[in-house]
């Protein structure tokens, strides 16, 4: 079992940087780090995932990651249960 260390900091959103552009730059993360891409994989809610990606500099929303959840890793898998 692998465990996740969390941030418990709040992630405010920057303005004038859009859901997509977060998004591009989550997915670039993902690819890049494997270790970040690990830690997103074993998050089991999109908050720990929100968390973990405002403590990697990326402001991305819960609902971001959920509507999204198919296309942030390869294959087009689910990243959490529905």
């Amino acid at each position: 079992m692998t465990t996740c260390h969390l941030p418990t900091r709040a992630c405010s959103t920057a303005s004038g940087i859009s859901v997509a552009d977060e998004l591009h730059h989550l997915k670039h993360l993902l690819r890049e780090d494997p270790v970040f891409a690990e830690a997103l994989r074993c998050t089991d809610t999109t908050e720990e995932a929100a968390q973990l990606a405002c403590h990697h500099g990326v402001a991305v929303t819960q609902e971001a990651l959920w509507r999204n959840r198919g296309t942030l890793v390869r294959g087009g898998r689910p990243t959490w249960r529905g």
